[in-house]
C-alpha cells in the first residue's frame, strides 16, 4: 500500500487522507475514521514557508483602497484599518463581482488562508473568498462561501465562467460568523478546507501559475454587503 494511504479498521478498504482533516469517511462502509496524525499534512505543507502574513493593521501589502463605484456597483468602498480589510457595496446589477489581488507573488504550489465575515446582507445574497491562478480579473479560479453555507469553486477563462464544484452545501460555514477558507495548490490537485475541515478536492489544469487575491460577489440589484477580511496568510515551498 503506498505510503501516503492507510487502511479502514472496519473494512479494510484503503483510505486516503484529505489535507489537514483529521476524520474521513470510507467510501465502502461509510465509517468515521481518525485519520493518523502523521498523515494529517499534504506532501509536507506543514514546512512551507510563510511569504506574506497580512494582519489589515496598515496597507504595506498595496491591497487596492478607496471608492471604486461601477456599473455593477452603485457604492463600493474598500478600507484597511482596525485590523480589518472592509469591504461595503450597493449592488446595481445581478450576479456582480469585484477583486482585489496580492501583487509580486505568481505561484503554482501555494498555501492560501483567510478569514473573513459577512457583516451586512442576506445570507443567500452574496458570496466571498479567495481568487487562485490569477492571470488578470479575466482569467482565475474562485473559490468562495456564503452564509446560506453553500459553497462553490469555478474557473473564469477570458470571462467565460465554468462550475469545478457546483453550489454545495456544508455544515462547516458558519453564518454570519468568523469563516476561514483554505485552499492547498499542489501542481493541479486542489484541496479546499473551511474551517480547518476538508470539504473538496479536485484537480484542474486551466492555469498553472499565477498571483492570489480575494472577492465578493452579489447577487440581489438594490442590496448593500459588507464584508471583512481579518487576515491573509500565503505559504509555498
Amino acid at each position: 500500500m503506498p505510503a501516503h494511504l492507510f487502511q479502514c479498521p472496519a473494512c479494510s478498504a484503503p483510505l486516503t487522507p484529505q489535507g489537514r482533516a483529521s476524520i474521513v469517511h470510507c467510501r465502502y462502509c461509510h465509517s468515521a475514521v481518525e485519520v493518523p496524525e502523521a498523515l494529517r499534512q499534504t506532501s509536507g505543507v506543514a514546512t512551507w514557508s510563510t511569504l506574506v502574513f497580512e494582519s489589515f493593521v496598515v496597507n504595506d501589502n498595496n491591497w487596492l483602497v478607496g471608492d471604486l463605484p461601477s456599473e455593477y456597483f452603485a457604492k463600493l468602498t474598500q478600507a484597511i484599518a482596525d485590523g480589518r480589510y472592509r469591504w461595503e457595496a450597493l449592488v446595481t446589477l445581478p450576479s456582480s463581482m469585484t477583486t482585489a489581488w496580492l501583487t509580486g507573488y505568481p505561484l503554482s504550489d501555494f498555501h492560501l488562508m483567510v478569514n473573513c465575515k459577512h457583516t451586512r446582507g442576506s445570507r443567500a445574497g452574496s458570496s466571498y473568498g479567495v481568487l487562485f491562478r490569477l492571470q488578470d480579473n479575466r482569467s482565475h479560479y474562485w473559490f468562495r462561501i456564503s452564509d446560506s453555507q453553500f459553497f462553490a469553486v469555478s474557473v473564469v477563462k477570458e470571462g467565460e465562467w465554468s462550475n469545478l464544484i457546483d453550489w454545495t452545501r456544508s455544515d462547516m460555514i458558519k453564518p454570519y460568523g468568523v469563516n476561514q477558507v483554505e485552499v492547498i495548490a499542489i501542481e493541479k490537485h486542489f484541496t479546499f478546507l473551511i474551517n480547518g475541515e476538508v470539504v473538496k478536492e479536485i484537480e484542474s489544469e486551466h492555469f498553472s501559475k499565477g498571483l492570489v487575491g480575494l472577492a465578493i460577489e452579489g447577487y440581489t440589484a438594490g442590496e448593500t454587503i459588507a464584508f471583512d477580511f481579518l487576515d491573509f496568510v500565503l505559504r509555498a515551498p
